[in-house]
């Protein structure tokens, strides 16, 4: 029997925030990944959400997506900051516990800051039963795969800061579910689920293109998503599990139609 947490990332769906979450919930998934993006455009804002979501559903598994916190230069450091606490209101009005930060996609990051700023972030955030989500990506300028980012998170043991496993970031670099070894269950904050039609040139544009336009749903591309969810499974893994899929094409689709398409994909492997 499936025990998973499921989500479904809103960046799939169209239309206004409130009929997103009604597809989702529809479509079957327990939660959703919201964006910022999406708070701000619903009128009556992030209390308005958390009242759609007490009444009926989903719960929300994150707030997205702070960008950029981690080595920024002095003269952002501040602004930054702010937008943690920002982020930490908005997250606390929703009646969610995590927030996700990835890492540092600048090419002027200050790496020598990343560590400072992390343990930071890890106190501001546990003041308020918060969870911060480090995500590896791709074309990040450091910790751009889920070993690396491990090694950090690890060195830090801050109990608050947890990885976020995204399939494409691995496989785009030419990873496979062998960078979840040695990682403990627990220190995965969550799963996102995806596929791609083939390995993208290994250039920041080309990484950038295929992860925010040509996402494919887990099974439609080449990825092992079986490996992946073998790994997880036999690890004991009890976290959130979903799908986060940026496709143009789908994303035209009316959103109850995307949702159900997701759900079935996520229950392929997830059931």
């Amino acid at each position: 029997m499936r025990t998973n947490p499921t989500f479904l990332n809103l960046v799939l769906l169209n239309g206004e925030p409130g009929q997103k979450l009604q597809a989702a919930r529809d479509a079957g998934f327990d939660q959703v990944e919201i964006w910022r993006e999406d708070v701000d455009a619903y009128e009556g804002g992030a209390a308005a959400l958390a009242e759609i979501s007490a009444r009926q559903g989903p719960g929300f598994t994150n707030l997205q997506v702070l960008r950029d916190f981690t080595g920024a230069p002095s003269a952002l450091r501040s602004q930054k900051r702010e937008e943690l606490r920002q982020f930490i209101q908005i997250a606390q009005a929703l009646g969610c516990d995590t927030i996700q930060a990835p890492a540092s996609t600048r090419e002027d990051c200050c790496a020598d800051q990343i560590d400072d700023d992390l343990r930071w972030m890890a106190s501001e955030a546990a003041r308020y039963n918060m969870r911060i989500m480090y995500e590896p990506m791709a074309w990040c300028s450091v910790d751009n795969t889920l070993p690396l980012a491990w090694q950090r998170l690890q060195r830090l043991d801050q109990p608050n800061i947890g990885l976020v496993v995204d399939l494409f970031h691995i496989c785009a670099l030419g990873g496979d579910a062998s960078h979840l070894d040695n990682i403990p269950a627990d220190r995965i904050y969550e799963v996102q689920l995806c596929d791609m039609a083939a390995v993208p040139a290994q250039d920041k544009q080309s990484l950038m293109a295929m992860a925010k336009h040509q996402r494919l749903l887990p099974g439609d591309g080449i990825i092992d998503v079986e490996r992946f969810v073998d790994k997880l499974k036999s690890a004991g893994y009890q976290g959130p599990v979903g799908i986060e899929v940026f496709n143009d094409a789908l994303k035209r689709l009316p959103p109850d139609v995307a949702a159900r398409h997701a759900w079935q994909a996520l229950t392929r492997y997830w059931g």
